[in-house]
């Protein structure tokens, strides 16, 4: 399992793009320093600690550990764990697993302090990887899950291809090829929306070499033929040269010799020119196996010991010992014996050290995986003790809390006992005064009642005198009035008479007949007021009733030319029938009196959804707006005058109103000054 490790990530490291020291982007944000204690110097210290980590990861810890105690005093909300993830970054290039690994825990309770999801999924991811480096496989897989979970709730696309790909590479160790290139696919599909050539051609080329581990070649050539163009759009010589090689290899176990001499020949010349020492042992090695199998040896064995020198100047192991054994092959199908088993010595004792050393390694793998152990132990014991002291000081908040609320209660509890006392004391003072007034209007108040019994009394003594004076009225004026007009009856009887004396008799008619009607009214007034009875229903003809009414106002009516319309509705109603008599008498006298001669006065009476209406129009003067105010006032005379000299009390429509109230009906007046009026009556038929 160990070698089967190495050798994936020795593919990864020749797959990933060859990383230079950005000066000009250092030197940028360098230049942008100062010493302001602000977020942004905050973000330049970050980017300075990620450009810096490959070629100078001392340098990444000393600006990451600046930024993260910058944030700290800023107290920032979120992305304070990003510098201390570049620090643990830094600290695995070194060499330096535990210090790594300790940045990254702490990078990853940091986050989840600030609820900062994408750099716990970063943490979480680098953990994972650390772990994966170690052969630690089992636990690197749940920190990738958990990455992968993280990044998926935020949605980063980028960190959810990153995930992936991890998981295919431990997928990829485990020989589990199917799983490795779905998630292999998975990351290749997000890196196709987010239009990322470089990250696509890495992409393909991860599918290439993974197929090619399960011998589908032809399925290989088609992945490193599509990073190929990919490569190509993007001008990456270095990236193209090593697809070609890729591409070579697999030509060559394939057969085709000519297309992988080709290709391994293109891509040889590209790594030598750039002088990529990572990458130069792989071509070297690739191009001497094509000149082999093509039976060149000589040229083989040039490129065999070219790839052994680089290999040793970069202490590659692997390499040396693919160069010894090819060494040896092509000596011995030269017939070359000394020269085979001095190769195979050599390969014989390298193989023998790299197993001492995966075995050295082997034991460092345990003894970190150990180290893992206790390092998470003893920070599972870190937020055990974190959570009971958060508990007790939790309490201890609650208690404090608790003894402030009963000490505020108990206050405000004093304060409110006092301002009741100091109420209740204003209050009994208050009733006390209260009371003294109340006893000095209760003396008023006999007072008062006193001289009120005599004020009734005397209204007593008043309304008698009134009811007597009354009684006078009706009695001893009417009755002279009555006598007064039987004399004019006489008179006019007795024999002819001049116009002078004409006029003088009609004068005197006149006269009486005003008094009468003065004293009649003033006679249904005081009954009105007297009388507290409810009004007498009975059924009648409605239309016969205002026959009758008209009847009556009909001489006055055609000796002052005026035309009454009337057009009959008979219906049969249950109301008082005397009350719409002096309803209709009254409206029908006001409307005569204030008529000029010729005109019309017009008459209609219909029942209604169980209503009686009723309406007496006229052509008269009509009514101001000062004179709708004390429309029905009694005694208030109009500024409207009788046409022919009529006498008007003012009583008239005071009784109308009185009387349909009784009804419990409504009155309505239509008028327009000059213009005549409209009285229309509604009353209740039960």
């Amino acid at each position: 399992m160990m070698r089967k490790i190495l050798w994936v990530l020795l593919i990864l490291l020749l797959h990933f793009p060859a990383v230079a020291q950005n000066r000009s982007l250092i030197d940028s944000l360098r230049n942008q320093l100062n010493n302001e204690n602000t977020e942004s110097q905050f973000n330049l210290l970050s980017a300075l600690a990620w450009e810096y980590r490959f070629a100078a990861p001392d340098s990444t810890i000393y600006f990451g550990n600046y930024a993260y105690e910058l944030g700290s005093r800023l107290k920032l909300k979120v992305n304070l764990a990003k510098p201390i993830n570049f620090v643990g970054v830094a600290y695995n290039y070194k060499g330096n697993r535990i210090k790594a690994f300790e940045f990254y825990q702490l990078a990853n309770q940091t986050a989840e302090t600030q609820a900062d999801t994408v750099q716990m999924a970063y943490a979480n991811n680098n953990i994972g990887r650390l772990l994966f480096e170690q052969g630690i496989v089992a636990k690197s897989f749940n920190y990738y899950v958990k990455a992968l979970k993280l990044f998926t709730a935020t949605n980063d696309l980028s960190g959810i291809a990153y995930a992936k790909q991890s998981l295919g590479n431990l997928y990829r160790v485990q020989l589990d090829y199917s799983k490795a290139e779905q998630s292999y696919k998975d990351a290749l599909n997000i890196r196709l929306q987010l239009k990322n050539n470089r990250d696509i051609m890495a992409a393909y080329t991860y599918l290439g070499a993974l197929v090619r581990e399960a011998s589908q070649l032809d399925s290989s050539n088609a992945y490193f033929l599509k990073a190929d163009s990919v490569g190509r759009l993007t001008n990456d010589l270095i990236n193209l040269a090593e697809t070609n090689i890729l591409l070579a290899e697999n030509y060559l176990r394939q057969g085709q010799l000519e297309r992988a001499r080709e290709l391994g020949e293109k891509g040889f010349k590209v790594i030598l020119k750039h002088n990529n020492r990572r990458m130069l042992p792989q071509a070297q090695l690739l191009v001497g196996k094509v000149y082999l199998a093509s039976k060149m040896y000589a040229k083989a064995i040039v490129e065999f010991t070219a790839a052994l020198r680089v290999a040793k100047e970069t202490q590659s192991s692997a390499f040396q010992m693919e160069a010894y054994f090819q060494l040896a092959t092509a000596s011995s199908l030269m017939g070359k014996k000394q020269d085979e088993i001095g190769y195979m010595n050599h390969y014989l004792v390298l193989k023998d050290s790299v197993e001492d050393l995966e075995l050295a390694r082997k034991v460092e793998r345990l003894q970190f995986e150990l180290q893992i152990e206790t390092k998470e132990k003893e920070n599972e014991l870190l937020k055990l003790q974190k959570a009971q002291t958060e508990t007790v000081v939790s309490r201890q908040r609650l208690v404090n809390i608790l003894s402030w609320v009963v000490i505020i209660f108990l206050a405000v509890l004093a304060i409110i006992t006092w301002r009741i006392s100091k109420r209740r004391k204003n209050i009994n003072e208050q009733l006390a005064l209260q009371n003294y007034q109340i006893n000095t209007h209760q003396q008023e108040i006999a007072v008062q009642n006193e001289v009120l019994s005599k004020r009734n009394h005397l209204l007593s003594e008043i309304i008698n005198e009134k009811d007597t004076l009354m009684s006078i009225v009706a009695h001893d004026l009417k009755a002279p009035l009555n006598r007064i007009t039987g004399l004019v009856q006489l008179i006019e009887l007795d024999g002819e008479l001049n116009e002078r004396q004409k006029d003088y008799v009609a004068k005197i008619k006149e006269s009486t007949k005003g008094g009468s009607s003065l004293i009649t009214d003033l006679l249904d007034v005081h009954a009105m007021e007297e009388n507290n009875n409810l009004p007498s229903p009975e059924a009648f003809d409605l239309s016969k009733i205002i026959n009758e009414c008209i009847a009556s106002q009909q001489v006055v009516a055609v000796a002052k030319k005026i035309t009454i319309d009337y057009h009959p509705y008979s219906a049969t109603v249950v109301t008082d029938k005397s009350y719409v008599i002096r309803i209709l008498e009254n409206l029908l006298s006001n409307a005569i009196k204030f008529s000029k001669s010729g005109s019309t006065i017009w008459v209609s009476g219909n029942v209604a959804d169980g209503k009686i209406m009723m309406s007496v129009k006229d052509q008269g003067p009509g009514f101001t707006e000062n004179d709708q105010l004390f429309l029905y006032k009694k005694f208030k005379r109009l500024s409207a005058r009788p046409t022919a000299s009529e006498s008007s009390n003012g009583l008239g429509l005071a009784i109308v109103k009185t009387l349909i109230d009784r009804l419990n009906g409504s009155i309505e007046l239509k008028t327009k000054e000059k213009e005549g009026s409209e009285f229309i009556i509604t009353l209740p038929s039960s």
